[in-house]
């Protein structure tokens, strides 16, 4: 990345352990970036568990408009 990629607006730095979404329960790109920004490419993601202890299991990203991904499970 040169210069002229850097998003002077948002840099991402470290901010914790804890990435939180908004009150309402959505997450921004930002703050997946915040949260990832020092991991290596094989880092693993953990999602969490469902509601019955097991492991969530990621199926796909899939872009659900312009300035929506959807990340699914299955």
């Amino acid at each position: 990345m040169d210069n002229d990629d850097i998003n002077y607006n948002r840099l991402h730095r470290p901010s914790g352990t804890v990435i939180a979404g908004s009150s309402d329960g959505y997450l921004t790109a930002g703050d997946l970036r915040d949260a990832i920004w020092n991991l290596p490419d094989d880092a693993e993601v953990i999602f969490g568990v469902c509601e019955h202890g097991e492991p969530l299991r990621f199926h796909r990203f899939k872009s659900r408009g312009p300035k929506v991904l959807g990340i699914e499970f299955g």
